[in-house]
This record gives C-alpha cells, sequence and structure tokens, in this order.
C-alpha cells in the first residue's frame, strides 16, 4: 500500500511542474520551452502552425538554450529580422533580373515594404530588450502588414507572384514573435 501511496505524492507534488502552462500563468521570467511558446502562440495565430514554430525556433535555440519567455520572444525577433533581411537580398536579385516596367515597380514597392518592416522588427528587438512589451508589439504590429502588402502590389501584374513562400514564411515568424510578447503580457 506504501508503494502507492508514494506514486501518488509524487505526482500531486510534481504537477504543478509537469503542466506549467495550465497550473502557472507564465511572465517573462517563467522558464519556458518552445514547445510551451509554440502552442501559446498557435492557440492566438493559428495560421502560424505548430510544426512550423517549433521547428523555426528550434533550429534558432539549439545552440543557445533560451531561458525564458523574453529570451524566446527576442529570438523569434530576430528570426523575423534574419527573413526579412533576406526577402530584401532576394526582391533586389529578382529586380535585377526583371525587364518588365511594371513588375519592376511592384518589386520596388516589395522592397520598400520590407525595408520598412525590417525597420519596425529592429525597434521590436530594441523595445523587447528594454522590456517595453506594448511597444514591441506596436513595431511587430506595423511589420507584419509587410507580407500582404507585397502580395497586393503584385495582384495587377499578369503573371505568379515570385515571393509567396518567402512572404508566408516572414508572416508566420513575425507572428511567432508577437505571439510569444503577447503571452508575455
Amino acid at each position: 500500500m506504501k508503494p502507492l501511496l508514494y506514486l501518488y505524492l509524487a505526482i500531486f507534488l510534481s504537477a504543478p511542474y509537469a503542466f506549467p502552462a495550465a497550473v502557472q500563468q507564465q511572465t517573462c521570467g517563467s522558464p519556458a520551452t518552445v514547445e510551451d511558446a509554440c502552442k501559446a502562440v498557435v492557440d492566438t495565430q493559428p495560421a502560424v502552425g505548430y510544426d512550423f514554430c517549433v521547428s523555426s525556433l528550434g533550429a534558432a535555440t539549439s545552440l543557445v538554450k533560451p531561458t525564458d519567455l523574453h529570451e524566446l520572444a527576442a529570438t523569434a525577433a530576430k528570426l523575423a529580422i534574419s527573413h526579412a533581411t533576406a526577402t530584401e537580398s532576394k526582391i533586389e536579385e529578382l529586380m535585377d533580373l526583371e525587364n518588365d516596367a511594371t513588375v519592376k515597380s511592384c518589386f520596388n514597392t516589395c522592397l520598400d515594404v520590407y525595408t520598412d518592416a525590417t525597420d519596425r522588427l529592429r525597434d521590436a528587438l530594441d523595445n523587447l530588450s528594454a522590456r517595453l512589451y506594448q511597444k514591441a508589439m506596436a513595431q511587430l504590429d506595423g511589420a507584419m502588414d509587410a507580407a500582404d502588402k507585397c502580395e497586393e502590389a503584385f495582384k495587377e501584374s499578369k503573371g505568379s507572384f515570385p515571393l509567396a513562400s518567402m512572404d508566408k514564411d516572414f508572416s508566420r515568424l513575425a507572428s511567432i514573435a508577437h505571439g510569444i510578447i503577447v503571452s508575455i503580457e
């Protein structure tokens, strides 16, 4: 009978630690895992996709393990900045290869919105570093529509949209950063 009592006691005492999201409210200093953060993000922003979130954040945190939500949010913001910068480079590359003036103009619009998004994301990261979460969220809100604005620019041109995959990933990465910051608040 005693082994069963010890088992129940062990389960009872470990319950708050085994289910941190359900039992304890997360704060910026709460221990956090990529999986818990991604569950919170997908709850508010399902378009991100749990698997995409885990694989993106997991890869970014494989060498340096963030210990709390604040560090995970900073990592996610850095991922979004990196992707926005890569998208800018891709746009410039495609623009150089393009001969059609209308399509070139569409690329120019995309370049402008991604440059603005990168600046906003950097401001968001600065605000996040200063633990000004509301300001960081406002900057992220302003950056998150870059993909939509870029796609909108191409609706008038005939042909395919060459940045669809990059736009989708950017939106999801920015949403991950935003979702983690929301879960801190």
